[in-house]
């Protein structure tokens, strides 16, 4: 995935504004969009007193805009919303804007303080403590912070995800990792992506020992969970999950044939929890158990 910092086609530049506008307007959260050096690319949307108050200073501004932009890079590492606390101790939530296959940018929502005692589930995002307290002004502006749990926090991470992957359902799937945007109504999109299946073939074999999941997949692909499925489907002829199974049962063969693991081992070996599943779905696949298996290839 490939890095810009030119900006999005003024279309989809529209959508995300408005997205964020209406999103922070609802829930009272500040929210903004950056580049992916964390520069503001649109309107402060419902910023607190006390995060306005720190980016007039340009030692606070600067500050901010880092943490902006490591927030969003690591949420860009898994799609996902990215929470974590900024240099001033605030809790922040990141999303990243992929489209075409290269990152443009973040979301940013929140602002927000959380009891001291949930600090562990927020992580700091950068070492740095800043000096804000010196200044009368933002311990002032501090007070209207908003307070909210960490379930709240990341009930409304969630939704802004939902809401954002809400534009995606009839978009092509390169232009799309957590989210994307809504370009034209059509009727249901017909599969077509050899490519990105190729591409998740290739992804569970290079995996086939770890534990591997639809969503898991269909997210390194950049594409959705639904739509992935039914693509996997129509180019390979079988559901992800036989496919996968199939895969594993493959190579716990090969094992069996050339090694004297234990099938307990094997079965860890090509990402099976429990040797007593894999036992079983190593017979719907050949019949036989994996025991009988090694000792008639043995004896052949």
């Amino acid at each position: 995935m490939e890095t810009l910092s030119t900006p999005l086609p003024k279309k989809e530049i529209i959508v995300l504004q408005n997205i964020m506008e209406d999103f922070a307007c609802a829930t009272d959260l500040g929210a903004v969009i950056v580049d992916i050096r964390g520069k503001e690319s649109s309107s402060l949307y419902n910023f607190s007193p006390f995060c306005e108050a720190m980016r007039n200073y340009p030692e606070f501004h600067k500050l901010c805009q880092k943490c902006d932009m490591y927030g969003g890079l690591e949420a860009s590492k898994t799609g996902k919303p990215c929470i974590y606390r900024c240099h001033a101790g605030l809790t922040d939530v990141s999303l990243p804007i992929v489209f075409n296959d290269q990152l443009h940018g973040f979301l940013l929502m929140g602002q927000l303080e959380v009891d001291p005692k949930y600090a562990d589930e927020m992580p700091k995002i950068q070492e740095i403590d800043s000096n804000w307290k010196a200044y009368k002004d933002l311990r002032t502006a501090r007070n209207s912070v908003l307070t909210l749990s960490p379930e709240k926090i990341k009930s409304a991470a969630r939704l802004l995800e939902k809401i954002c992957s809400h534009h995606s359902e009839e978009t092509h799937p390169r232009d799309r990792i957590t989210f994307n945007f809504k370009q034209e109504k059509t009727k249901e999109p017909q599969p077509t992506g050899k490519d990105e299946i190729q591409k998740a073939t290739q992804y569970i074999q290079k995996n086939i020992s770890k534990t591997i999941t639809l969503e898991e997949v269909a997210n390194h692909v950049y594409l959705s969970q639904y739509y992935f499925s039914k693509l996997f489907k129509k180019e390979t002829g079988i559901n992800f999950i036989t496919y996968l199974n199939q895969q594993r049962i493959e190579r716990a063969k090969i094992l069996l044939q050339q090694s004297d693991l234990s099938i307990e081992t094997i079965s860890h070996n090509v990402g099976f929890s429990q040797a007593s599943y894999f036992c079983k779905t190593f017979k719907q696949f050949t019949n036989t158990t994996p025991a009988t298996y090694r000792k008639e290839y043995n004896l052949g």
